[in-house]
């Protein structure tokens, strides 16, 4: 019972740790197109919710590992009180996070997903025109 009810959870915290880290490495041509596709998009709203989504996407696929103990501990009939003081930590800190991306300066490049692209690019320029084509600019 306990494992079929977080089974899910973990799931889904794989998936989301799994693609977040899939686009952050820029492992292959497609991870980096797509990587630099997401930051382009920056100036427009989208894009300015993605530069806070994104950095906080590793903290999101923590919470449903927890959410999946607090479940588990629950069906056992234990106590949740510190799965849930993890919880609530987790979340605190992406407010943090989305505060100080908003309005104290934004995060350090390294905190989205084109950084390993440009620095992949940067390297490499005949794979740049390659991949993105003659007219791509990667600052």
């Amino acid at each position: 019972m306990v494992t079929s009810s977080t089974a899910p959870l973990i799931v889904v915290g794989l998936s989301i740790a799994f693609l977040w880290a899939w686009a952050w490495c820029g492992v292959g041509a497609s991870a980096r197109r797509m990587s630099l596709r997401l930051e382009l998009s920056g100036g427009d709203a989208p894009g300015e919710v993605f530069r806070v989504v994104w950095p906080l996407m590793p903290f999101l696929s923590v919470s449903w590992f927890v959410v999946a103990d607090i479940v588990g501990r629950e069906a056992r009939g234990l106590d949740v009180l510190g799965s849930c003081a993890i919880l609530v930590s987790i979340f605190a800190l992406m407010t943090l996070l989305a505060i100080q991306s908003l309005y104290l300066g934004g995060l350090p490049e390294w905190a989205y997903p084109g950084w390993m692209a440009r620095r992949y690019y940067r390297a490499h320029p005949q794979a740049r025109e390659a991949e993105l084509g003659s007219v791509a600019d990667v600052a």
